[in-house]
């Protein structure tokens, strides 16, 4: 199944650990309308008999690699930027081995690359599923072109999403950063490269074309002790010190603008503090918190008061009533 494949315009990049899910996200792949593309799966040193579900499949497209030692246990971006090593396409898709894509997926979003051939991340609408197929969220319609500051308006007040597999990136312009910015855990990893090559703006295919599974295995959903913990409150630090940068230096051309930076400056923090710290903080034991408050407090915005309050134990009413004064 190792065959080098002609150029082709788009590659899929599976970089697979988990058996659970990964066949019917091969066949999601594999069941397209638009068929120029190549799918490239690497195993991880995969505990689980990744082989045989592989195996399963004839088809000339895909392609198997299959690492010696894990990478994405030590260093998820790592295994990422390893995987899309292989990658031929002049647009990539880095999949996951447990959402799926519809039928049209590549058939609309190569529509978008047709119309907006300079612009270097597209995405579709997408909906949210949980472990049984049920939806449990539909992105809602954005414009079909937006500057950057718009989309950082619109992630900042929670109008979008994140996630990379739905996402479509130039592959030479990826590569040309350095491929998917590496912070710890891949946290925020996502946003960060798509932002990083937002100059030029970003596309969205308003037809949902894609299902996120919401799982337990997931980064974001997974309990958290010290280590991942402090491992998100480093990647969080540098998404904002990065990005700070970026919307505090941003000179707004006209008064639409004054307003959507007015209101990132505004909802920036306050989406990382709410729905980023605290729903890590939601995921982990009080021991685990208490224990990395000094690199928690290292984030802009966010202090030991923030921290214990965003936890779910019942020591947050007792603070909130006895030193939170009333207002």
């Amino acid at each position: 199944m190792d065959t080098i494949m002609e150029k082709v315009k788009y590659s899929f990049v599976l970089p697979a650990y988990k058996a659970k899910y990964l066949k019917e996200a091969i066949q999601s792949i594999l069941d397209q309308t638009y068929t120029d593309f190549e799918l490239i799966i690497v195993n991880d040193a995969s505990p689980e008999n990744l082989d045989e579900i592989v195996d399963s499949f004839d088809d000339k497209r895909l392609t198997y690699y299959k690492n010696e030692k894990n990478l994405g246990g030590t260093d998820l971006v790592a295994q990422w930027n390893h995987s899309i090593s292989y990658a031929a396409g002049d647009y990539l898709i880095l999949a996951s081995d447990d959402d799926t894509y519809s039928p049209l997926y590549l058939e609309k979003m190569d529509a978008m690359v047709c119309k907006y051939p300079d612009i270097n991340v597209l995405r579709p609408r997408v909906k949210r599923i949980d472990k049984n197929r049920k939806i449990i969220g539909i992105d809602g319609f954005i414009s079909e072109y937006l500057t950057k500051l718009e989309y950082l308006y619109l992630w900042s007040t929670c109008a979008i999403g994140s996630g990379v597999p739905f996402f479509m990136f130039k592959r030479e312009t990826l590569m040309a950063i350095g491929g998917f910015v590496n912070y710890p855990l891949a946290w925020f990893s996502d946003d960060a490269t798509v932002l990083e090559l937002a100059d030029a703006g970003i596309v969205t295919c308003n037809e949902v074309l894609f299902s996120f599974r919401l799982a337990n295995e997931s980064i974001s959903t997974a309990d958290n002790n010290k280590a991942t913990l402090r491992a998100k409150y480093r990647a969080t630090r540098m998404f904002v010190n990065d990005h700070l940068e970026y919307i505090n230096s941003y000179v707004p051309k006209d008064s639409e603008e004054e307003y959507l930076l007015k209101c990132i400056k505004k909802f920036f923090p306050r989406i990382i503090r709410r729905n980023k710290v605290r729903s890590q903080l939601r995921t982990a034991s009080f021991r685990a918190i208490l224990g990395t408050l000094d690199e928690g407090r290292k984030i802009k915005g966010i202090n030991t008061m923030s921290l214990i309050l965003g936890c779910r134990y019942p020591i947050r009413r007792k603070i909130r009533k006895y030193l939170i004064p009333k207002t």
